[in-house]
């Protein structure tokens, strides 16, 4: 008996039912209307992202454009590598860059090693220089400035002895070339 005199006190209080009513159908209203569309929206996106990420979502007329556009740049960038006969010159060129600039060089050994599809060769040296700041920084300018693409992989600078003004400066350089 005390649960139908409960259920009546609530519905005899029809203002209580009423707000409760209509709370409940906006809440509805909005989930279906406002939240699970954008629910949809969101993991529609996450996915588009997740493709993109990983390069799978050129289509059409975009993918072809994209193709030809990075052949064209990997045909400028083989265009500019040396051919293979040339290596004595170009490293003859490292080390001319080097008593330019007045520096001191540790033993320099460059080891060839096959690269991907293309049949590029990659010589790979590490060395020590020692010379002062401005030194060291002219032949990194002089490097970078070069007609030929030297690859810097690793560089560090060291502090000389305490008295001295020196830096000593290891560099592991790559240079590229064309059968």
């Amino acid at each position: 008996m005390g649960g139908k005199a409960f259920m009546r006190s609530i519905f005899s209080n029809w203002l209580l039912v009423g707000t409760c009513g209509a709370i409940l159908c906006f809440n509805i209203v909005l989930y279906a209307f406002f939240l699970r569309p954008q629910e949809e929206n969101i993991a529609r996106l996450e996915q588009r992202y997740s493709r993109v990420r990983k390069g799978q979502v050129v289509k059409g007329r975009d993918r072809l454009e994209r193709l030809i556009r990075e052949k064209t740049e990997l045909e400028t960038f083989l265009a500019v590598l040396p051919r293979k006969s040339a290596f004595p010159d170009v490293a003859l060129q490292v080390y001319k860059m080097i008593q330019k600039n007045g520096l001191r060089a540790s033993r320099m050994a460059f080891k060839p090693q096959n690269v991907g599809r293309l049949s590029l060769t990659k010589y790979t040296t590490s060395f020590k220089l020692t010379g002062t700041y401005g030194q060291i920084k002219r032949f990194l300018v002089d490097l970078l400035d070069s007609k030929n693409l030297f690859c810097i992989e690793g560089l560090s600078l060291e502090r000389g002895q305490k008295n001295e003004r020196k830096v000593v400066m290891n560099l592991k350089l790559s240079l590229y070339f064309t059968p």
